[in-house]
C-alpha cells in the first residue's frame, strides 16, 4: 500500500482543462522529472520492503531469458563433450550450394563459434536430437560456419550475433533467418514453416 501512496500521491479532480489540484486551483502538468522522481520513489519503496515475491519473479525472468547462456557456460566449465550428431555437417560453402542444387535441397547454415555459450548449448541439446537430425536430413544440406574464421561469409549474410541459423536456396539467397538461440522445438518449427 505504501507503493500506491507514493506512486499516486495526491488525487486530482479534473476541471475544464482536465487538470486541477486538490484545492480545485489550476495544476501545472507533471514534468518528466516529476514522473521519474515518482517512479524512482516507487522502486525505492519496493527495494526497502524487499518484497520476496517481486524478487522471486525477477530472478525467474532472468533465468528464463538467460537459460541458454547459463547452460552453455555450464557445458564449457565442466568440459562436457557434446553428444555425437548424425547430421553430416559441411564446411565448404560453395560445395554445399552445389550439392543443394544437384539434390534439389536447401542449405541450412549454422553460424557458430566455440566460445559462444548459446552455440555450445545448441551443440549439446538441439543438433544431436533424433527429430532434428531427421528434419535436417529430409530436405537440407547442413553447413556449419565458424563465424570467427569465415568472416567474409558472415559479412555477406550480415551476421552480427551468434548463433545465427539461415535457410538458403540453392543459389545462396536467404529464405529464412533466425538470429539467436533456437530450442529443439524452435528449430523444428523453423524448418517446418519453410518446408515446400
Amino acid at each position: 500500500m505504501a507503493v500506491t501512496e507514493v506512486v499516486i500521491g495526491a488525487s486530482y479532480s479534473p476541471g475544464a482543462d482536465g487538470r486541477r489540484d486538490e484545492g480545485g486551483s489550476m495544476a501545472e502538468p507533471e514534468s518528466n522529472t516529476q514522473t521519474t522522481s515518482r517512479m524512482r520513489a516507487a522502486l525505492q519503496a519496493v527495494w526497502r520492503r524487499r518484497d520476496p515475491l517481486f524478487w522471486a519473479a525477477l530472478v525467474a525472468v532472468v533465468l528464463v531469458i538467460q537459460w541458454p547462456m547459463l547452460k552453455g557456460w555450464y557445458y564449457r566449465a565442466t568440459g562436457a563433450e557434446a553428444p555425437a550428431s548424425a547430421i553430416a555437417w559441411r564446411t565448404d560453402f560453395e560445395a554445399a550450394l552445389a550439392e543443394a542444387r544437384s539434390a534439389n535441397k536447401r542449405v541450412l547454415v549454422d553460424f557458430s563459434a566455440d566460445w559462444c555459450p548459446p552455440c555450445v548449448a545448441m551443440k549439446h541439446d538441439v543438433w544431436p536430437h533424433p527429430q532434428v537430425v531427421e528434419a535436417v536430413g529430409a530436405g537440407h544440406v547442413a553447413l556449419l560456419v565458424d563465424a570467427d574464421r569465415d568472416t567474409v561469409l558472415a559479412a555477406r549474410y550480415g551476421v552480427s550475433a551468434i548463433p545465427t541459423v539461415l535457410l538458403l536456396d540453392a543459389d545462396g539467397r536467404v529464405v529464412k533467418r533466425n538470429d539467436g538461440y533456437l530450442s529443439r522445438s524452435g528449430l523444428l518449427r523453423f524448418l517446418a514453416e519453410t518446408a515446400d
